[in-house]
């Protein structure tokens, strides 16, 4: 089965969040309390979408994080982009250049696919991630509509149970 790995799946929750207090900042602890989500790797998610201009932080005791990019423009691919991205706070990383290379990709497995139905597919689920805007996961009002039973079934992660206790219905 296909799915998202921890840092985009945190990223997303954090995204959520914050995109419900549009006018405030939250802290990187509420955040993690919050959503239960680890201190130290949300620490990470958070300063790795800083540096990619997804978030504005405001330091000192009253500081935070808050959305500052159009989550109507950035897509779930470019979400997956950041969360690969090298950890290296500063340096040019180079992991957005697909935004100007169409044909640019994501890796989405371990090696890059050699035969035409991989290859298919790869360029498929690209497609789909460029068509599915943040706006649509995180905005309120706005999420994709999770089926209550997946939200029910014993188990359930983190951003699962995350989205259980905001969701918009």
């Amino acid at each position: 089965m296909l799915c998202l790995n921890k840092k985009t799946e945190y990223a997303l929750a954090a995204l959520g969040y914050l995109s419900e207090r549009t006018h405030r900042v939250a802290s990187a602890r509420e955040i993690a309390q919050a959503c239960l989500l680890p201190s130290a790797l949300l620490v990470k998610i958070l300063k790795c979408l800083q540096h990619h201009g997804m978030l504005l932080s405001t330091r000192g005791v009253r500081g935070g994080y808050r959305v500052v990019a159009d989550l109507d423009e950035a897509s779930l691919f470019d979400l997956v982009a950041m969360m690969e991205c090298p950890d290296k706070p500063g340096a040019e990383c180079g992991c957005m250049d697909h935004a100007a290379d169409p044909m640019a990709r994501v890796r989405l497995t371990r090696s890059e696919p050699a035969h035409g139905p991989a290859m298919a597919l790869q360029y498929k689920l690209v497609q789909f991630l460029k068509d599915v805007k943040l706006s649509d996961l995180v905005l309120p009002g706005r999420r994709i509509d999770v089926p209550a039973e997946r939200l029910a079934v014993a188990g359930t992660t983190t951003l699962r149970s995350y989205t259980n206790a905001h969701s918009s219905h």
